[in-house]
């Protein structure tokens, strides 16, 4: 009985002309879209274009000390985490012989 009350509420299908039509609506959109990203004119004279690369610049103090505390602070962390699963393998072990 709740189903055939919610059944009430749903919005009624498309009929097939009613998809064709929102087909035909979309590709004309699409049509529309690039008709007027394309229209940009270029220029009569040639400019000229110029790149510019990045300067690659030495490396300040302030960021090689923050790239030593990061590798510092990679090794305290790793070294830990060895010791950790170190303490959970052997108490394994020891609880297996027990």
């Amino acid at each position: 009985m709740i189903f055939d009350m919610l059944s009430f509420y749903r919005m009624p299908k498309k009929t097939k002309k009613q998809k064709l039509l929102a087909t035909y609506h979309r590709k004309t959109r699409l049509l529309e879209n690039q008709q007027v990203i394309n229209t940009p004119e270029m220029p009569a004279s040639p400019v000229e274009i110029k790149i510019k690369t990045p300067i690659n610049k030495p490396l300040s103090q302030e960021s090689m000390n923050s790239n030593q505390y990061f590798f510092s602070d990679l090794k305290k962390s790793l070294l830990l985490i060895v010791l950790i699963l170190g303490l959970e393998v052997s108490l394994y072990f020891a609880k297996l012989i027990k």
